[in-house]
């Protein structure tokens, strides 16, 4: 099947037209002066709320459409919209943080990537790529170029990837880790004060135990009773070694991480069904820490145990030597800050996160969307799910994958 054939999340999205009476103040202040700076004489602003069904859980979506005249005719602006949600259930985590993070990204680290691959001179095809933000952007809202208007789109959250799509998105994932280490040699004050005191978000506590145990509970109950039992048994330190990856403890190398790298932040492209081109999105749980986690993520996120023993080792292997290739063109030896043993052996030792993400994290991605909950009503340690048949196989596959590899 051609990955233009299956169903793609952004084409399954809920769009429901409103007016502009019922977007937030601040954000049609926002947009009319984005308007202004756009050249506008006289304009009007189309708004439209985004459902995504289970795709998002911290932001309404808004799509906008800035339409009017400008001194060189008419014209169109297209724009996208993230806006924070109460944060008022939500114990685990400091919603603010999260906009606090993502602006700063799209604000200023952004901007510190594009300086030093125009230095390096790095080709256009082999940069790291961004969506196009509006300086208007805020801590309660982050305002992109709508890319969806030129063709990208995300797949079905419950699909498993294509290959090409897995690929093209491993080579951005080693290019983001690539500028961390390459902003530490070229910017190293900027790295120590920006970087560096990036931490993690979660709220490590009690309440974040809670909410693990939770979508432990969840995430079991459709196993044979064997395979729930092992897992019972493990489940003690699971958690432990889970919140010692998500604070950075495990792991001597570290760089700025994404935290939320999975197939439904990446937006893709397809062209005669086939993905040329992926834009990483969704920066909210940035911090400093082990890169090889982020990888893991990823794969184990959105596959199933056949597609692993095919091609895990090809798309390893393609993200080490993509940043290896990466790295020359700024004069820096990938052994100088990411030895080929102690990637391989970091890998090895972080397998067992990829069993942790899909019993903590991943039943979200498979939650009925019939039943998706809402974040801003709930309280996300009680939070209940209505799991699809689908997560129960590919945890089975991670379970018997984590047996093999000796993390059972």
């Amino acid at each position: 099947m051609h990955p233009e054939d299956k169903c793609c999340e952004f084409n399954k999205q809920k769009k429901v037209c409103s007016n502009r009476e019922k977007l937030p103040a601040n954000l049609l202040k926002a947009l009319n002066r984005i308007a202004q700076k756009e050249g506008y004489l006289s304009h009007e602003i189309f708004n439209r709320t985004i459902s995504t069904e289970g795709g998002n859980y911290l932001a309404v979506l808004y799509e906008v459409d800035i339409k009017g005249k400008t001194c060189e005719g008419e014209k169109e602006t297209n724009i996208f919209i993230k806006y924070i949600i109460s944060d008022e259930h939500m114990n685990i985590v400091d919603i603010s943080e999260l906009y606090f993070k993502e602006l700063f990204f799209y604000r200023d680290m952004s901007e510190i990537f594009t300086e030093l691959q125009i230095e390096a001179g790095v080709p256009l095809e082999e940069r790291y790529k961004v969506v196009k933000s509006y300086s208007e952007s805020s801590t309660e809202a982050i305002i992109l170029q709508n890319v969806a208007k030129e063709g990208f789109a995300t797949f079905y959250r419950m699909d498993v990837m294509p290959l090409k799509f897995a690929e093209m998105a491993v080579q951005q994932l080693a290019r983001f880790h690539g500028l961390s280490f390459v902003t530490q040699q070229k910017r190293p004050e900027y790295f120590e004060r920006k970087i560096k005191t990036l931490k993690q978000s979660f709220q490590l506590n009690d309440n974040f135990k809670a909410f693990c145990r939770n979508m432990f509970n969840y995430s079991v109950e459709g196993l044979d009773v064997e395979v729930r039992n092992k897992l019972e048994q493990a489940l003690p330190e699971l958690l432990e070694n889970y919140i010692k990856y998500l604070n950075g403890d495990k792991m001597k190398v570290k760089c700025l991480c994404h935290g939320d790298y999975r197939m439904n932040n990446i937006l893709m492209k397809i062209k005669e069904g086939e993905v040329t081109e992926v834009i990483p999105v969704d920066y909210q749980l940035l911090n400093y820490g082990t890169p090889i986690t982020d990888f893991i993520y990823f794969v184990f996120g959105a596959t199933d145990k056949e597609f692993r023993r095919n091609h895990l080792k090809h798309l390893k292997d393609m993200y080490f030597e993509t940043m290896d290739n990466f790295l020359k063109y700024f004069e820096i030896d990938i052994d100088s800050v990411y030895p080929r043993k102690e990637f391989e052996r970091d890998y090895v030792e972080c397998l067992d996160y990829g069993l942790q993400v899909v019993l903590f994290i991943i039943p979200f991605v498979f939650t009925l969307e019939s039943d998706v909950p809402d974040l801003s009503k709930t309280e996300i340690t009680d939070v209940k799910l209505n799991l699809d048949h689908r997560y129960y196989e590919r945890l089975q596959g991670v379970v018997d994958d984590m047996t093999e590899y000796g993390k059972l």
